[in-house]
């Protein structure tokens, strides 16, 4: 199983992630940081340009696999849905390349208690519906 999250701002919740799920996950996983922090200066890291290094950084010393998403196209593109959606494709086509149980979990949920995945597996996935608008897409703050 991979576990993997999208990190843009906050490189602190790698490693709350990190160690809750050393201590709540209940199977073998490989964790996976997709980093999508901007090498330009952006709202999305308060003018920061060190974070994307940061995020680097924090994975090579807990041995964490990091893999940076392209997006120098959100240097002209702000609406943050559309970069959101970047990112999840990304880390779509990664899955589609590397066939495995996946849960995704953004980078700011933490497990709070013991997660078996064998309670999920008679399922296909497991999804929270959204419908904001007329348009029904699954939420992507968590998924497996």
């Amino acid at each position: 199983m991979k576990i993997v999250t999208a990190v843009v701002n906050n490189p602190v919740f790698i490693q709350i992630q990190y160690y809750t799920l050393k201590k709540y996950m209940k199977c073998d996983y490989e964790f996976i940081v997709f980093n999508d922090a901007k090498s330009f200066p952006d709202y999305s890291n308060g003018g920061d340009i060190t974070i994307k290094n940061t995020i680097e950084e924090t994975c090579k010393k807990l041995g964490i696999i990091c893999i940076n998403i392209p997006n120098k196209q959100h240097i002209k593109q702000i609406d943050a849905s559309a970069r959101t959606a970047d990112s999840m494709n990304f880390i779509l086509k990664f899955q589609d390349k590397f066939p495995d149980k996946y849960l995704l979990l953004d980078s700011d949920m933490f497990l709070i208690d013991n997660f078996d995945l064998t309670d999920y597996e008679n399922y296909d996935c497991a999804i929270v519906l959204q419908q904001p608008i007329k348009i029904k897409y699954f939420w992507n703050n968590i998924y497996i």
